[in-house]
């Protein structure tokens, strides 16, 4: 494997963890649309397909107490290069909701934009 993939696998790992330090913050929507491609979907358990210019908006459905997870550990990571300026991550999500168990799995897709900077193309979180 050439070390250039191992380098984006680095880059789109930081990067979605960097994104579920967003999700997961008092204030969600400013860092979320900072990550994202102006076309961004984003689809959420139990929430329409949201976009950065949609209704609803989605600075306002993801406002607290959206993902108001006590604890929350994403498992079973992989990576996919798609290629050298586009790859998906996917992994199974294991958190505590509301002192209750909440189990998803989850993908985001990243694409590498003009400024070289990673940015989310769609995220999707589905409940089991």
């Amino acid at each position: 494997m050439a070390p250039i993939h191992e380098r984006i696998r680095e880059d789109i790992l930081a990067k979605e963890r960097h994104l579920w330090v967003a999700l997961t913050s008092a204030s969600p929507g400013p860092e979320v649309e900072r990550l994202s491609n102006e076309e961004a979907n984003f689809l959420f358990p139990n929430k329409p397909v949201l976009t950065l210019d949609g209704d609803p908006d989605l600075s306002k459905e993801i406002a607290p107490p959206f993902h108001h997870f006590d604890h929350y550990q994403l498992e079973e990571v992989r990576v996919i290069v798609i290629d050298l300026m586009a790859g998906t991550i996917t992994y199974k999500i294991n958190a505590i909701h509301h002192g209750k168990p909440w189990i998803g799995t989850g993908s985001t897709t990243w694409s590498q934009a003009s400024d070289g900077e990673w940015r989310i193309v769609i995220h999707q979180e589905t409940l089991m």
